[in-house]
């Protein structure tokens, strides 16, 4: 494909990454909603934050949906029916936070209330523990784009505002 005119031809091409995050949510004991969450390490990106418990790229030729039913299986062993994948955002952000806009990403969080199986650590080697977490008491440090989402859906929760379809994140003055 040529360049755009007004474009700059030795810059690297632009790129658009796509993901999937499947938020698992059960009701607390008490009152509320746990998610489960994963301590990230040997992954390269954001290794000792918790995040998501089943989240990861969609791979060439793949949709949404079949990646958060792969990566369910893949990193903590549930069998997901795509029917069962409730959307709640789609976050569009920078890769890198003020620089080049050459790399974005773009999220798109499920939540997920039945699952079949219990979610086991599969993948060891980058998972340095699986843990419920209570959305209002949320461990040290997230990922700054899924606590965007993991606030958001707290507060709708509580019966404040919805969860926006849309959410950019990381786009400096833009």
């Amino acid at each position: 494909m040529p360049p755009l005119p007004g474009s700059d031809a030795a810059a690297p091409p632009f790129a658009l990454v796509p993901a999937a995050y499947v938020l698992l949510l059960r009701p607390r004991k008490d009152a509320g909603t746990e998610v489960l969450l994963q301590l990230r390490r040997n992954t390269g990106f954001m290794d000792g934050h918790w995040a998501a418990g089943i989240a990861g790229h969609v791979e060439p030729g793949e949709s949404v949906t079949a990646a958060a039913v792969r990566e369910g299986a893949e990193e903590v062993g549930v069998v997901v029916d795509p029917g069962e994948l409730e959307p709640l955002t789609v976050i569009h952000r920078s890769n890198a936070v003020g620089g080049p806009p050459r790399e974005q990403r773009v999220d798109f969080f499920f939540t997920l209330t039945h699952w079949r199986g219990t979610p086991t650590i599969l993948e060891p080697a980058r998972c340095g523990g699986l843990r419920w977490f209570p959305l209002d008491a949320l461990p040290e440090p997230i990922p700054p784009h899924e606590l965007t989402a993991f606030t958001a859906l707290a507060t709708a929760l509580d019966g404040g505002q919805p969860v926006p379809a849309i959410t950019s994140f990381g786009f400096a003055g833009r």
